[in-house]
């Protein structure tokens, strides 16, 4: 009479056939995690995973389909930068309100201003800004005045380099008022660095700063003064990767999505704030007075 199956080979038998079936049920998106974890972790990336205003699940609704599946799909989207898109979004976004997770180089330097925590183009990208949030008149004309500061020390720089590299000046300040927080962010006071300018290959020849962006080995230029750091993006803009814009002549829209496509920034909507900027302020009127 054969023997009978002791209980704990009955019990590491059944644990097999959960795993197993476990892994017939997940084993695709467990594999695609790995995956992605591995893309974080080579790129330097950080993965946050938000439990706070969980969506309820549909009734009726499997484990996968509410649960892991929807984590998984989110997870995966920020993993690869949001190559995952929806096309079918019909959100309206706020050009003016600050991005989650801003980089640090981004950030603002130590600074008189009444209201550090509200960018300087807040009120360039959104005008009626202001009203909706109830800041004070002295806030809102303090952040105006910044701006119109800026426009009038570099503007004469932006036409210069216009007439020498035939760059928009339009172009040049919406990108510089962006990327510097109008003069006010970190980069911009440290480094003299107002257009978010990185270093050369193994920083050879020039001087480098880390200020946190992707990973601790981006590395910022860093500028003798702010006429270097125009001349180092009028540089940038006429090498081979940009070279195609210079067919759009004045056309900042074309500029501003050209820009985009050639991988200037990562933000999706860098191209509609640069625009924004442009209208809001009339900055295509310094590439009349060039010509």
């Amino acid at each position: 009479m054969p023997a009978r199956p002791s209980t704990s080979s009955r019990e590491a038998d059944q644990a097999r056939a959960r795993w197993i079936e476990f892994l017939r049920n997940y084993g695709l998106e467990l594999i695609l995690l790995l995956f992605i974890l591995y893309v974080c972790l080579n790129r330097g990336l950080a993965v946050e995973v938000a439990i706070h205003d969980a969506q309820p699940a549909a009734a009726g609704a499997t484990v996968s389909e509410a649960g892991l599946g929807n984590w998984f799909a989110t997870l995966t989207n920020r993993a690869l930068g949001g190559v995952v898109r929806q096309e079918e979004r019909t959100e309206v976004v706020d050009l003016a309100e600050p991005d989650a997770g801003a980089d640090d180089f981004n950030s603002v330097a130590e600074t008189d201003d009444p209201a550090p925590h509200i960018s300087n183009l807040t009120l360039v990208l959104s005008p009626d800004y202001g009203e909706r949030k109830g800041l004070s008149p002295h806030i809102v004309a303090a952040k105006r005045k910044r701006v119109s500061d800026y426009l009038r020390s570099y503007a004469p720089a932006a036409r210069r380099e216009m007439e020498e590299f035939g760059i928009p000046a339009s172009i040049t300040l919406a990108q510089a008022l962006l990327e510097s927080n109008a003069g006010d962010s970190k980069l911009a006071v440290d480094s003299n660095n107002h257009f978010g300018i990185k270093c050369r290959t193994k920083c050879l020849g020039c001087t480098c700063r880390n200020y946190g962006d992707d990973t601790r080995y981006d590395m910022f230029r860093v500028f003798d003064s702010v006429a270097d750091s125009y001349r180092e993006h009028s540089i940038l803009l006429t090498s081979s990767r940009y070279a195609r814009l210079h067919n759009y002549g004045r056309d900042y829209r074309k500029w501003a999505h050209g820009l985009k496509a050639c991988g200037y920034a990562t933000d999706p909507r860098y191209a509609e704030k640069l625009i924004t900027i442009i209208e809001n302020l009339e900055l295509d009127r310094y590439d009349a007075l060039a010509r």
